[in-house]
C-alpha cells in the first residue's frame, strides 16, 4: 500500500493497516559534507594561486574578482550544506508488531507486512575498515518497491530483482542504525512466514527462492535436486550460497541479494536439515 501523508498521520495509517503496536523510528543519518567542503576548497585554492601568479591580485581589479569569487564560492558551499541537510530530512522508518511503514521523497509512505512483504538485503563489508553498509529493497503486493539503507549497490539490486522495471521504483534514505533495524525487518519476516513456508511444502507444495525451490523431499539448485537428509554443509561464499551434498558441491548461479526473504530461506533449510549457515 502506498499513500501519502504528513509525518503525523503515521499512526493513523497504521492503525488503519492493522499494524499493531509501533516499536521503533529511524531517521536518516546526517548528510556528510567533507566531500563538497573539499572541493570547494580546492577550486577556491586552486583559483587564488592562478590569480596570485599572474599578479592580478596587484591591482583593484584582481582584488575584486577574489572577493566576488570567494562570495561565489561561500554561497555555493551553504546552498549545499542546506540543500544536503533539507533533503531526505522528514524521512522516517517505522516498526510495528505487523509490519513497517517508511516515508520516501515527496512525502510517499509505503506499508509493508512482514507476512507478505519481500525483502532484498545487499550488505558490502570491507574488511580493511571492518565497515559494513547495508541495502535492503522491500517490495510487497500493494506497496511501490522502495530501497533503504545505504545507496551503495541499491541501483543494480533494483535493477536486477524488479527485471528492470524502474517506473515505480523509489531510492529511500541511508536510515542511520542498518545493522539494528536490517536485522530486525529479517526476524519479523522470518518470524511471520517461516511456519506457513514449511507448513506449505509439508503438505506437498514447491516453493521457490528465486532460483532455488524447496520441498518436503529435497532443495532444488540449477534443476539438480539434493535430497535433505543427503546435505552435509550450507554456507555463504563471495555472496553466493554454498550447498555441499555427499559427492558434490553447488553453488547459486545468481548472488543471494537476488533470492527474495533468502533469510527465510536459510531457516527453513535449517528446519529440514538441521544445519548451521556458515
Amino acid at each position: 500500500m502506498t499513500q501519502h501523508a504528513a509525518p503525523n498521520e503515521f499512526d493513523d495509517i497504521a492503525y488503519q493497516a492493522g499494524l499493531g503496536n509501533w516499536r521503533a523510528e529511524y531517521r536518516p543519518r546526517p548528510a556528510p559534507f567533507v566531500l563538497p567542503l573539499t572541493i570547494a576548497g580546492a577550486i577556491y585554492l586552486i583559483t587564488a594561486a592562478c590569480l596570485a601568479g599572474t599578479n592580478m591580485l596587484q591591482n583593484s581589479f584582481g582584488v575584486i574578482m577574489l572577493v566576488i569569487f570567494t562570495l561565489f564560492i561561500g554561497l555555493g558551499v551553504l546552498n549545499v550544506v542546506h540543500t544536503k541537510r533539507k533533503s531526505g530530512a522528514d524521512d522516517v522508518l517505522r516498526l510495528y508488531d505487523h509490519g513497517l511503514i517508511v516515508k520516501g521523497p515527496k512525502t510517499l509512505v509505503s506499508i509493508f507486512w512482514w507476512d507478505t512483504a519481500r525483502v532484498h538485503q545487499r550488505l558490502f563489508h570491507y574488511p580493511q575498515t571492518g565497515l559494513t553498509t547495508y541495502n535492503y529493497l522491500l517490495t510487497g503486493p500493494e506497496a511501490h518497491p522502495i530501497a533503504i539503507g545505504d545507496p551503495k549497490g541499491a541501483a543494480a539490486s533494483a535493477i536486477a530483482n524488479l527485471q528492470g522495471d524502474l517506473a515505480n521504483f523509489t531510492l529511500g534514505a541511508a536510515f542511520s542504525r542498518p545493522e539494528e533495524w536490517g536485522p530486525v525487518i529479517q526476524q519479523a519476516v522470518t518470524r511471520a512466514q517461516l511456519p506457513d513456508v514449511l507448513a506449505r511444502i509439508d503438505r506437498g507444495e514447491r516453493l521457490a527462492f528465486g532460483d532455488l525451490v524447496i520441498d518436503r523431499n529435497a532443495l532444488t539448485i540449477d534443476g539438480a535436486a539434493i535430497a535433505w537428509n543427503r546435505l552435509q554443509a550450507v554456507s555463504l561464499r563471495d555472496g553466493v550460497a554454498l550447498f555441499k551434498s555427499a559427492d558434490r558441491l553447488f553453488r547459486t548461479r545468481e548472488p543471494v541479494y537476488t533470492i527474495p526473504n533468502f533469510f527465510v530461506l536459510q531457516e527453513a533449510v535449517r528446519a529440514r536439515t538441521g544445519l548451521e549457515w556458515t
